[in-house]
């Protein structure tokens, strides 16, 4: 009876990758600047060397202009992305270099749902086959490495511009009004001159203020004048005080900064027009998505309905809601906030245990790679022996033992096969220096979670926190607990490899002993090695878990 059944036993489930040689190309630089220099001729050439080196037929060309890497809403890239998704027969994205792909907070998850469909991203500089476990880890931690490259640059550009801001010149666009001279220069040269728009402005004020008007009639009105503006916007500049002659920003939160443009109009003319404006009480409301102290928002979700929290203001004091009709929770930001980093320091590394679990991370993946080994050894063994009977069915030929046909079918099946196998060998070739190097990267950012998180802004934390948790958590309102489904490899590695680090310290064995290579062989708990079997397999394949 057993035997009967076996036909209906699950096969296990394989990574399909689409069985052809037709990839695409993307090329990008990040500014106009670059756009004129070698920068894309040097990308397109060697994409085009490589491709042909490996045999690749290249369908189309993407990209070829400037596009930020930081944010996947580009015009070519989304193009791209759709062309792979619909043409079945894409196999591949060959780009120079893995950070020409993406920078942004969804680049593991873009990645990971492109080889759902069989697609690689395949990088000419980072030459490593992505489709076997240790390939992609390596490309997860580099495409993980670009985003955080990103935020700590753009966390040292703040600072500057929070100084320059204090300083009081502007570093955003030119408000609508003003025309500035020389918008090419450093904040502190930038020269701003009231145009004819911020004269006609100035007349609204003034008409605001005297309530001689409401917002229609006066959009209205400046229209008819040649005032190209809109309502929305019109509502917007009048509660400004930029056209007082004061800045204000999110980078300086809680600070209004005396300007070193000129005013538009005089303190006491601005305040009277915002006091008619005080009437509406949605007025000099910050939009939720700009407040760091709501940044959770959409992230987490309530764990009985599966609504995504919003957030909103009460008294000066920031709460979270759920979204959907019919449900009724509500938790103070502060603590739901405190939870989380809570949290996310279970995944975040000591300095002084960094040598130690890069020591032994180095040594599993060592270990995972002897089989890998074995296997090309295989491999090349398999390819000296079909090139030695490719040699042998030649001589015959030539011989007269075989006929033309015999000699076709024999000889095309050796090619083929040999091919493959070339193919396959040509693409492992890892390099530990540049996984060493690599992984040194991706432990630098789990010294730094907590801190990116505490002193990100709105735009930050909520990368962040996707790159650790991509897809965001769960909270139990009752039990005050958060869960997520997934957490990326990296940091869950991690995890598991400071909890056997503090059980050798406390003298409970793990890692450190030295039976830690040995796995459990029977019983439902795992003897005193399983778990690093288990970081083994989240390093190389990463792994759903559910954290409580």
């Amino acid at each position: 009876m057993e035997n009967k059944l076996m036909r209906f036993a699950k096969s296990a489930k394989k990574e399909q990758w689409r069985p052809t040689n037709k990839v695409v190309i993307y090329t990008r630089v990040s500014s106009n600047e670059q756009v004129g220099n070698t920068s894309l001729t040097t990308q397109l050439k060697y994409c085009d060397e490589y491709a042909e080196k490996k045999g690749y037929h290249v369908v189309k060309y993407f990209g070829g202009t400037n596009e930020s890497a930081k944010t996947d809403n580009r015009i070519e890239f989304e193009k791209m992305m759709k062309f792979v998704r619909t043409n079945k027969s894409i196999s591949g994205i060959v780009v120079y270099s893995f950070d020409r792909f993406s920078r942004s907070d969804e680049v593991l998850l873009v990645n990971d749902r492109l080889r759902k469909i069989g697609v690689q991203v395949i990088s000419v500089i980072q030459d490593f086959d992505s489709t076997n476990p240790t390939g992609k880890f390596q490309k997860d931690i580099l495409l993980a490495f670009g985003n955080y490259d990103n935020q700590l640059r753009k966390q040292k550009t703040i600072v500057g511009m929070r100084e320059h801001l204090r300083n009081g010149y502007w570093i955003a666009a030119c408000p609508f009004g003003y025309t500035n001279l020389n918008r090419k220069e450093k904040a502190p040269n930038h020269k701003y001159e009231i145009n004819e728009d911020g004269k006609l402005l100035k007349l609204a004020f003034k008409w605001k203020a005297e309530g001689l008007m409401d917002n229609t009639q006066i959009v209205e009105k400046l229209n008819e004048m040649g005032c190209n503006i809109n309502y929305k916007s019109f509502t917007r500049i009048l509660s400004n005080p930029f056209y007082c002659g004061y800045i204000t920003h999110s980078l300086i939160p809680g600070e209004t900064i005396k300007g070193k443009h000129p005013q538009l109009v005089s303190e006491s003319l601005f305040l009277k027009a915002n006091n008619v404006i005080d009437d509406n009480p949605l007025a000099g409301i910050s939009k939720s998505g700009e407040i760091k102290e709501l940044s959770l928002k959409m992230f987490i979700r309530d764990e009985a309905s599966g609504s995504p929290f919003t957030g909103y203001t009460q008294k000066g004091i920031y709460y979270y809601k759920t979204r959907a009709k019919g449900t009724k929770v509500n938790v103070n930001a502060q603590r739901l906030n405190c939870l989380f980093e809570t949290e996310l320091k279970k995944y975040e590394l000591q300095k002084s245990h960094v040598p130690k679990l890069k020591e032994l991370m180095l040594i599993l993946l060592n270990e995972s790679l002897k089989d890998y080994k074995e296997q090309e050894s295989r491999i090349l063994k398999r390819i000296e022996d079909l090139k030695s009977k490719i040699y042998k069915v030649q001589e015959r030929f030539i011989e007269g033992d075989i006929d033309k046909n015999v000699y076709n079918e024999h000889h095309n099946k050796y090619r083929l096969e040999l091919e493959k196998l070339e193919q396959r060998s040509s693409n492992s070739n890892f390099n530990s220096s540049n996984f060493e190097k690599l992984l040194g990267k991706g432990l630098e950012l789990a010294q730094n979670l907590s801190w990116l998180w505490l002193s990100g802004d709105y735009t930050q934390r909520q990368k962040l926190q996707y790159i650790v948790f991509p897809n965001g958590m769960e909270y139990n309102k009752e039990k005050h607990i958060v869960r997520t489904e997934k957490v990326n490899g990296l940091f869950d590695c991690i995890s598991l490899l400071k909890g056997d680090l503090n059980k050798n310290n406390n003298g409970s064995g793990g890692l450190l002993s030295q039976n830690s290579c040995r796995v459990a062989s029977s019983g439902i708990e795992p003897e005193s090695g399983a778990s690093e079997t288990l970081i083994l397999s989240i390093v190389l394949r990463g792994r759903h878990t559910q954290s409580y």
